[in-house]
């Protein structure tokens, strides 16, 4: 039966959380470069002119009657500042739908191993006779384990990712990896250490504690 690793949600809804901050950034800077700083402009240049006329006591009425607030607006924002204000909104909304794109596509991505070799969602494959290298450098701590292997004379990479996949089933892959490869093939780490045969313990521990409820028994007796 394939051992199958899904994509970690936590991965996944990170790259959605990034996209909507991305889009969210955008949008204010959007909106200041195209409503609040031309507005605080409007008001800062007429709040000077005012000023340069002696007319300062004429604001508070010249404002209400335009809806304005009739707090002084401050030194009003440069053309420059406004340009810089929808340049930034354009810079980020191509790394938004970047991370909105990887959102959309990583929600169905795994990859699974099974007798004959390894696959992936998105159509690599390989078999495990193909393989040339097991890289386990980063494993221990990252939790990624690269493989290496031949495909018609050239070398490609399979990746495992115990963070962006699905964690226990990424090393059950890896285990399975290992086992059919030669252990000269890998490299940066020592393979898998055996996993703890935790049922016979819990059968030993019933059958012991099924022997002491029946000996209790008999001593009530």
């Amino acid at each position: 039966m394939p051992i199958r690793a899904n994509i970690s949600p936590g991965f996944v809804w990170r790259l959605g959380l990034v996209a909507l901050f991305c889009f969210g950034m955008a949008g204010w800077f959007l909106f200041d470069g195209t409503i609040t700083y031309p507005r605080q402009r409007q008001r800062g240049l007429a709040y000077e002119r005012l000023e340069e006329e002696d007319r300062l006591d004429e604001w508070e009425e010249y404002a209400e009657e335009r809806g304005w607030s009739t707090d002084p607006p401050g030194e009003p924002k440069t053309e420059a500042e406004i340009y810089t204000q929808l340049i930034l909104a354009a810079a980020i909304v191509p790394p938004a739908l970047f991370f909105l794109f990887r959102f959309l596509v990583a929600r169905k991505r795994w990859v699974e191993a099974d007798e004959t070799g390894l696959r992936a969602s998105w159509g690599q494959q390989l078999q495990y006779d193909q393989i040339v290298t097991l890289n386990k450098k980063k494993w221990a701590k990252k939790g990624i384990a690269k493989i290496v292997y031949d495909d018609g004379g050239r070398k490609r990479q399979f990746v495992l990712d115990d963070w962006k996949y699905e964690a226990d089933p990424t090393e059950e892959i890896l285990r399975e990896v290992e086992a059919r490869i030669n252990p000269e093939q890998i490299v940066g780490g020592m393979p898998e250490p055996p996993l703890e045969d935790g049922d016979d313990f819990e059968e030993d521990f019933e059958e012991e504690g099924e022997a002491a409820e029946e000996d209790r028994m008999t001593n009530d007796e």
